[in-house]
């Protein structure tokens, strides 16, 4: 227990508590409550409303590929029976915000019982997540099963830092059937700290395998789905998917090395000063011995696993350098993504608990720092605000040109295209099937999980979107009109597409049925007449 006047009794008075709930949540809020959709939110939620109505957008590659967050489905995704889809865009960010403010004021409190502290953790750790982080992840933002996963392992690490070993196992069990990777790596983390235990304050393993087990049976519910991606599918195919998955589609979460040098020495210099930050911290605290150390070692211990998962991960990309379907066979399972997270909560609570254990000295140096812990990831708050009223773009639509002349056309898609009209689309719209409510032929983000989905996928983006160019390197096309009309028609009549919705340069020879001064929709199929679609060519 630390010295510093403001704790609480033993009995934490319940009032406070839902008072440092509420503004955690003010602060998840801030931090993560971009326009829906997030980047994410018209990928996962899209999937999960064709899971309950597979009518909806039928014949779309990504929505009929395999189904691996079951668990999501059942629970946020059921919502979208009842709700339109920013509706439950919202329903489920307030919802998982608030079970993660829940969770993180628990775990806060386990290391430090000062009042009020949670929430500047809870600033601390957001900000340094999205300041340092090496691969891309973060917990606060657009809703995914993810949100809920991380629920668990932040209330599985206060139950970590107080030893109940049993309890630990059952929530991380939960957190992998949410996600699998999430939930998996914090099993892993979490045995190394048992293994780092004193044994003669921890259970042995005979005594923890019946919770183990249970743990283990509620992870079945995203083990299971994970492992079908793959079933019945050629090992070639198989390898194909990994490289393309790894290298092509998500290098920057799962193989960081291949980043551009200029990206990847602003991520590693970033993340090398958290880990420094983070290791002089624990050197710190480790030298005020207190029984109040014990929890906050545990969790030190957590994080220091996973930072060493993640160099295993590098030294893997490394070794394996020259062999991809072999380098990707492993990295594909998220190497890097806890250490982003653990690293940030380990300083965050370090922090704070070696604050709270020298704030009794009221020194100027102890005074300005803890007026910097509250400022300065405060400002950072302020600053994500300030800049979402200066542009309060969708993340899902920030690579579109215009997100207004976006929504029109595809507004115009939904009201005047039959319900199963198949489009091709720019490469970045991902939030077409959230505005139209029609299936695409393709686009970047919508990547199938299973490996045989993936690869067509693939196929789909080197046949529409991608040209050599004059440097002999494949680079996408600005805009569909650069394929040209013999093309369009060539590849529209080849997989029964309907119309294009396409840049408004260069325009295509095509019967025009709608445009605005950013994008154009044409008709392809001479089955559809035109004027089914909507014979007017603006809105």
């Amino acid at each position: 227990m630390g010295r510093n006047g403001n704790k609480l009794g033993s009995n934490e008075s319940s009032v406070t508590q839902w008072l440092e709930i509420a503004l955690i949540l003010v602060v998840f809020f801030v931090h993560g409550g971009a326009p829906v959709p997030h980047v994410n939110e018209a990928h996962y939620l899209a999937k999960a409303k064709h899971y309950w109505n597979p009518a909806w957008c039928a014949g779309d590659l990504f929505l009929e590929s395999a189904d691996p967050h079951l668990l999501f489905y059942w629970t946020v995704g059921v919502l979208t029976k009842w709700f339109s889809l920013p509706t439950v865009a919202w329903i489920g960010r307030i919802v998982a915000w608030g079970a993660l403010a829940w969770a993180w004021q628990r775990l806060s409190w386990r290391i430090v019982q000062v009042k009020y502290l949670s929430v500047v953790t809870a600033m601390l750790l957001v900000t340094l997540i999205a300041w340092g982080n090496f691969a891309g992840e973060w917990v606060v933002g657009g809703v995914e099963g993810k949100c809920f996963a991380y629920v668990f392992v932040f209330w599985g690490l206060a139950e970590l830092a107080r030893g109940n070993w049993r309890s630990v196992w059952l929530l991380l069990g939960v957190a992998s059937a949410f996600h699998v990777l999430v939930g998996g790596w914090s099993v892993i983390a979490a045995l190394v700290v048992w293994g780092l235990e004193d044994k003669a304050s921890r259970p042995s393993f005979s005594a923890m395998f019946p919770a183990l087990l249970l743990g283990g049976m509620l992870a079945l519910v995203g083990v299971v789905p994970g492992l079908m991606l793959s079933r019945g599918t050629p090992a070639a195919i198989q390898a194909e998917a990994n490289q393309i998955y790894v290298f092509e589609r998500l290098p920057h979460h799962l193989a960081p090395l291949t980043m551009l040098g200029a990206e990847l020495f602003s991520h590693t210099w970033r993340f090398g000063l958290l880990l420094a930050a983070f290791l002089w911290l624990w050197q710190a605290c480790s030298r005020l011995p207190s029984r109040s150390l014990v929890p906050l070692v545990r969790v030190q211990r957590f994080a220091g696993a996973c930072v060493v998962i993640g160099t295993l991960g590098l030294l893997w990309e490394v070794a394996t350098w020259n062999y991809p379907a072999l380098s990707a066979s492993l990295l594909k399972y998220y190497w890097f993504r806890m250490a982003d997270v653990a690293v940030p909560l380990a300083i965050a609570l370090s922090a704070a608990w070696l604050f709270s254990m020298i704030s009794h000295r009221r020194t100027p140096a102890i005074t300005l720092i803890g007026i910097l812990g509250v400022l300065v990831p405060a400002m950072l708050l302020l600053s994500t605000a300030f800049e979402r009223g200066v542009d309060n773009t969708a993340p899902s639509d920030s690579k579109l040109s215009n997100r207004f002349a976006w929504q029109e056309a595809c507004a115009w898609a939904r009201d005047h295209t039959p319900k199963d009209a198949l489009f091709f689309i720019p490469r970045h719209g991902q939030s077409f099937k959230w505005y139209a409510e029609r299936p695409d032929y393709f686009n970047w983000k919508d990547v199938p999980q299973d490996q045989a989905s993936l690869v067509e996928w693939f196929r789909r983006n080197n046949e529409i979107y991608m040209h050599e160019n004059y440097w002999g390197e494949q680079v996408p096309y600005r805009s569909l009109g650069y394929l040209g009309d013999e093309k369009i028609k060539e590849l529209a009549s080849q997989h029964g597409i309907d119309f294009v919705l396409a840049k408004e340069y260069p325009p295509l020879g095509l019967p025009v049925v709608f445009e605005n001064d950013w994008f154009t929709i044409y008709q392809t199929s001479p089955s559809l007449p035109v004027e089914e679609a909507g014979s007017n060519a603006t809105q």
